[in-house]
């Protein structure tokens, strides 16, 4: 009995486990739209990392190398990992797409007061 607009929580523990979750794979596609068009744009979409994890790659070259890489990724306004990223690419390696883009937070210019 539902009263003062208070849930029933009276229920069975097998109706529970077959309920489906908010992450469950069962959610019909009627309810997926839903949920897209209750999203905010403004937010940025979800970054999901590759399947096989990742992990810190350190190496050590030589300083006029260090300085070539590190000039490249200036003047075209990413990383250096992206720049190696995308010429392991080049050479046949398989490099998952989110290796090859430029993730690094931006800082917020500071605002100016008004004139």
């Amino acid at each position: 009995m539902v009263t003062k607009g208070l849930k029933d929580i009276t229920f069975t523990a097998k109706a529970e486990a077959t309920r489906a979750s908010p992450l469950s794979p069962r959610l019909m596609a009627d309810e997926l739209r839903r949920l897209a068009e209750d999203a905010d744009p403004r937010q940025p979409p979800a970054v999901m990392p590759p399947p096989g994890g990742s992990t810190l790659l350190t190496m050590r070259v030589q300083i006029a190398l260090a300085d070539a890489i590190a000039d490249a990724a200036e003047a075209q306004g990413t990383t250096q990992k992206v720049i190696i990223t995308r010429a392991l690419a080049a050479a046949g390696f398989k490099v998952a797409q989110v290796d090859l883009e430029d993730r690094t937070p931006r800082r917020r210019p500071r605002g100016r007061a008004a004139a």
